[in-house]
């Protein structure tokens, strides 16, 4: 069955953005090998045939031969040299379908034409293929409701799971609408999400974990989607405990300046498979820590929470004016503490840094972690020297260091561990506070 009328008719819907010249290509075709000298890894996320329509688009033969060798055989794509011809293509109503589009493609009417058309067409996506994915490039497709942008060296790396997340994505997307709920992101939308920071002055009390945790046990708990914002700049973890390896970082986000919207946001965020949460990751590199300040942060920030229902942040161990303005920004504050005298010190200094900031102490969480050791110290005494209420206590637990070490987050490798209880508990903390503050403000 077809498809009638996907690209055609939709030429004129969608203003010019900035693209100099309507007949030449934004960037020049890159050479590829021959298809039978080329070296093509099989692409790890293969996915049934009947998933997508997958549509390439291509002019030059040998650039569309080598994008459909991209992807698994079961994808079955179909490949046309002109979005003209493309518009015949096979698609199954109901389904995904995503135009792969080639480097030929990043004129000014192409992006038209496929912008209109996926705006349009409800379940379509696309994907473009480019020589160089600058920025700017980048931010004008996605501007034009394109998905992602990648550049062809990165496309053999990086093309078939770009490909298999956007479908996901758009059947998570096809089914809610015929379920009648809300879309999976809230672009523009009218619920704003909540700001949770995970925050100790002391490293070593396992923070990162329980960010984590609480990130994946908020996704559970709620079934929408989740972001974690991993600003420890510097030596993030978040990452590496759920086994990701992102493109982009959000030192991308940083420094993307006046281009950042929500669309080239989402291009920058992963997404850990079996937990469904989106991970904006730390820099791979200490030295970019440095592109960092608090305006670009902040903006960083707003657009998350116009993207999803909760954003979870887990933030270095230090009283940095990056850190403050992230808790000041923040909905609440799970404050944590470790059952020893150094981590109770600085929590007091802490504490008393979130006075001065003005700081409510209505926002904060007390998070006790390993609350079960035997070390001399009670929580009680911790109490006493802090002033405040503990609300919350993790044990120590062997399962969660074995967690961290297999690369999934405790709630999953471990989900009836007496930690996982415990992120559960937490995660109900956080969304009765949500739903306080989302009730004084209406």
């Amino acid at each position: 069955m077809q498809h009638q009328g996907l690209l055609h008719n939709h030429a004129n819907q969608v203003v010019s953005d900035g693209v100099d010249d309507a007949n030449e290509p934004v960037t020049a075709l890159l050479g590829l090998p021959e298809p039978s000298t080329a070296r093509f890894d099989e692409p790890p996320f293969a996915a049934p045939a009947d998933n997508a329509a997958i549509i390439v688009v291509e002019e030059d033969a040998r650039t569309r031969q080598s994008l459909c060798q991209l992807l698994s055989p079961g994808w079955a794509p179909q490949a046309f040299g002109s979005l003209d011809d493309a518009d015949g293509a096979r698609i199954e109503p109901g389904r995904p379908a995503i135009l792969l589009l080639g480097p030929s493609q990043a004129t000014e009417a192409a992006l038209q034409r496929t912008a209109a058309a996926l705006e349009a067409t409800p379940g379509t996506g696309a994907v473009l293929l480019v020589d160089f994915a600058s920025p700017t490039l980048m931010s004008l497709a996605l501007r034009a409701g394109l998905n992602d942008a990648l550049s062809l060296d990165s496309a053999n790396e990086h093309l078939a799971k770009a490909v298999a997340d956007l479908a996901r994505r758009l059947e998570d997307d096809l089914t809610r609408q015929r379920d009648g709920q809300r879309p999976t992101t809230a672009s523009g939308g009218t619920r704003t999400g909540f700001v949770t920071s995970v925050f100790s002055p002391k490293g070593g009390v396992g923070k990162s974990v329980i960010a984590v945790n609480l990130a994946v046990a908020l996704a559970r708990r709620t079934g929408d989607p989740v972001v974690i914002v991993d600003l420890d700049l510097q030596f993030g973890d978040v990452a590496v405990m759920l086994r990701l390896q992102p493109r982009h970082t959000v030192a991308d986000a940083l420094s993307a300046g006046e281009l950042l919207d929500e669309a080239l946001l989402r291009s920058f965020l992963a997404r850990h498979d079996k937990s469904g949460v989106f991970v904006l990751a730390a820099p791979t590199s200490p030295s970019e820590a440095d592109l960092a300040g608090p305006a670009p942060m902040l903006r960083v920030l707003e657009l998350l929470r116009d993207m999803f229902p909760h954003v979870v942040v887990d933030t270095p161990p230090h009283l940095s004016e990056l850190v403050l303005q992230a808790v000041a920004a923040s909905d609440a504050v799970a404050f944590l503490v470790g059952l020893d005298v150094p981590s109770v010190k600085n929590a007091q200094l802490g504490l008393q840094a979130f006075d001065l900031l003005q700081v409510p102490r209505s926002k904060v969480t007390l998070v006790l972690n390993r609350a079960d050791s035997k070390v001399h110290l009670s929580a009680r005494d911790i109490e006493r020297a802090l002033e405040a209420t503990i609300d919350i206590g993790f044990p120590s637990d062997l399962t969660v260091p074995q967690s961290v070490n297999q690369g999934q987050p405790a709630l999953i490798a471990y989900p009836r561990s007496r930690f996982s209880s415990q992120a559960y508990e937490l995660a109900d903390l956080v969304l009765a506070r949500a739903d306080e503050t989302r009730a004084r403000s209406r």
